[in-house]
C-alpha cells in the first residue's frame, strides 16, 4: 500500500509539472499602403485555450474574426470586408500545430487560412519571455493579397490599396 501511495504521489507531481493549461490571446497590427496614403488597422483573435506537456504547446487553431478587424475608417472597413468575402468566409485561422518553445526563437510555421486558400508562412519570433504563469512572444510576418486571390479594394479605380501587407501579432498564454 506505502508504494502505491507513493507511486500515485510521483505520478501525480510527474504530471503536473510537465503539463499546464494556458488561456491565449493575441492583438494584431497590421499595416498596408495604398496609392493615397499608408493605413493601419488591429484585430484580435478569438481567445483560445492551450496545453504546454513537455515544453510543447499545441497552436492547432487560432481565429480572427474579419468582423473585428479595424482601421478607423468605417469606409475602408466595409470595403476590406467585402474584398474578404466577410458573410461567407467569417473567420482568418491560423494553425501552427505542435510548437516547442525552446526551439520557437528566431522563425516560427505555421499556415494561414484566408477564405478558402490556405498557404503556409514563416513568421519572426521576437520578444518571447517564458515564465511560470505567461508565455508572450511577438510574430511578425507579411502577406500578399494576390496569393490569397484577394482583389485589393480601390477608389474610383485610382486609389488602389498595395499587394503586401505586414502583420504583427502579440501572442499571450496565462495560466488559468
Amino acid at each position: 500500500m506505502r508504494y502505491l501511495v507513493g507511486f500515485i504521489l510521483l505520478f501525480t507531481l510527474s504530471s503536473t509539472a510537465f503539463a499546464a493549461d494556458y488561456r491565449g490571446e493575441c492583438a494584431i497590427a497590421f499595416h498596408g499602403t495604398s496609392t493615397l496614403h499608408d493605413f493601419h488597422g488591429k484585430a484580435a483573435c478569438q481567445p483560445f485555450t492551450v496545453s504546454k506537456t513537455d515544453g510543447v504547446v499545441d497552436l492547432s487553431r487560432l481565429t480572427v474574426a474579419v468582423a473585428d478587424m479595424d482601421t478607423d475608417n468605417s469606409k475602408r472597413d466595409k470595403k476590406m470586408r467585402e474584398m474578404f468575402d466577410e458573410k461567407k468566409y467569417p473567420v482568418i485561422t491560423g494553425s501552427a500545430g505542435p510548437v516547442a518553445l525552446k526551439d520557437v526563437h528566431g522563425k516560427v510555421s505555421f499556415k494561414l487560412k484566408i477564405r478558402d486558400i490556405v498557404k503556409p508562412v514563416t513568421a519572426t519570433v521576437t520578444n518571447f519571455v517564458e515564465t511560470d504563469s505567461r508565455i508572450t512572444a511577438d510574430v511578425a510576418f507579411t502577406l500578399s493579397l494576390a496569393e490569397y486571390r484577394l482583389k485589393p479594394p480601390s477608389v474610383l479605380g485610382m486609389i488602389r490599396v498595395g499587394d503586401t501587407i505586414s502583420v504583427k501579432a502579440t501572442i499571450v498564454l496565462s495560466t488559468k
